[in-house]
C-alpha cells in the first residue's frame, strides 16, 4: 500500500484533475467558437436574405422609383466582384428603353485590390464607358485617391462633373451578383452648377453561353441588367419620383487577365 500513498498518488490526481480541467476549458473554447461562428453565418444569411428581398422588390418596381433607404448600406468598402468576374472585358451594352436600341461596346477591368477582393477599375472603366458614349466630349475620369466612392469626369470646355456614392449594398455568390448604388453628382459648367441624384442596379449572372461547357471558354460569359433612375436635384426628400429611367442589357465577353 505504501507505493501507492504520499506524494505520487496525490501528484498523479492533481495532474489528472488539471488535464481534465483544462480539457473541459478546451471544450467550451471549441463550443463558444462554433456558436459564434453560427451565429455569424446566421447574421449574415439573415442580412443577405434581408438584401436580397430588397434588391428583388426593387428591380421589381422599376420604372416606378421612389428615391428609398437602402437597406444595409455600407459605403466603407468598395462593391466587392465574385472570382469569375476577374479580368479584362469587352461589354456589350443595349438600352432596352431607348427607341433605337443601338449596342454600345467598351471595355472594363476588374481585378484585386489589397485585400485580395475583386474590385472594378472605376476610373477606367467610367472613362472607357464615357468615351463609347460621348466619344471625346469626355477627357478623363479620376479617382479620389482617399476614397474610392468619389470620382471626377473632365470634359471640354472646362466641364466637369463630381460624382460621389452615398449608399450602397449587394450580395453575390458563385452565380450571382446583385448591387444597389446610389450617387449624387454635380455638374459644372461655366460658373454654373447643376445636382442630379442617380440610382442603378446592377443584375450580373454567368450566361449559359449557347450550351457551351465551361471547359470551352477561357471563362463564361456574363450576363445581366442594369436599372438606372434619376431624380433630380431636391436631395434629402423621400418622396421624389424618377423623372427618367432607363434599362440596359449587358454582355461580358472576356478577353484577357
Amino acid at each position: 500500500s505504501s507505493f501507492f500513498s504520499g506524494s505520487n498518488i496525490t501528484k498523479c490526481s492533481t495532474d489528472l484533475i488539471r488535464g481534465f480541467d483544462m480539457f473541459k476549458r478546451f471544450l467550451a473554447f471549441i463550443l463558444v467558437s462554433i456558436i459564434l461562428i453560427i451565429n455569424c453565418n446566421t447574421v449574415n444569411a439573415l442580412v443577405d436574405g434581408d438584401v436580397q428581398q430588397f434588391l428583388d422588390h426593387r428591380e421589381k418596381s422599376w420604372p416606378a422609383w421612389n428615391i428609398t433607404n437602402l437597406r444595409n448600406s455600407d459605403t466603407k468598402k468598395d462593391l466587392i466582384y465574385p472570382s469569375w468576374f476577374e479580368g479584362y472585358w469587352v461589354v456589350s451594352s443595349q438600352d432596352l428603353s431607348g427607341q433605337s436600341k443601338e449596342i454600345v461596346e467598351y471595355t472594363v477591368l476588374f481585378k484585386k485590390n489589397e485585400s485580395g477582393e475583386i474590385v472594378g477599375d472605376r476610373a477606367n472603366n467610367s472613362e472607357s464607358i464615357g468615351k463609347a458614349i460621348l466619344g471625346d466630349k469626355i477627357i478623363k475620369v479620376k479617382s479620389d485617391p482617399n476614397s474610392f466612392n468619389n470620382q471626377i469626369i473632365y470634359l471640354k470646355d472646362n466641364e466637369f462633373i463630381e460624382s460621389r456614392v452615398t449608399a450602397r449594398n449587394q450580395i453575390f455568390d458563385d452565380e450571382l451578383f446583385f448591387s444597389d448604388e446610389f450617387f449624387i453628382q454635380s455638374f459644372h459648367k461655366s460658373g454654373v452648377s447643376r445636382l442630379n441624384q442617380v440610382e442603378l442596379v446592377s443584375k450580373f449572372y454567368k450566361c449559359n453561353n449557347n450550351g457551351l461547357g465551361t471547359s470551352q471558354l477561357i471563362k463564361p460569359e456574363i450576363c445581366g441588367f442594369q436599372y438606372q433612375a434619376t431624380y433630380g436635384s431636391k436631395v434629402g426628400s423621400k418622396d421624389i419620383k424618377a423623372i427618367s429611367a432607363n434599362r440596359y442589357k449587358l454582355n461580358f465577353r472576356f478577353i484577357g487577365s
